[in-house]
């Protein structure tokens, strides 16, 4: 996934994605909703994109060039 970089508060970097596909169902085309509840143990912070009608699209990891 490609990224911007925008200048955030006190000069922390804020990444924003290039495109929306990450939050896009690839079977409707719908708009998914972010899910932070789905998420395993000892994996860090994972936000899940969910259809409702056809479920997880999408894992995206917001510090995973940090580990």
């Amino acid at each position: 996934m490609e990224y911007d970089e925008l200048d955030g508060p006190e000069g922390v970097p804020v990444r924003v994605p290039t495109s929306d596909d990450y939050r896009t169902c690839s079977e409707c085309g719908g708009d998914c909703y972010p899910d932070p509840t789905i998420s395993v143990e000892g994996q860090g912070a994972r936000i899940a994109f969910v259809c409702a009608e056809h479920g997880v699209q999408s894992l995206v990891d917001p510090f995973g060039d940090e580990r």
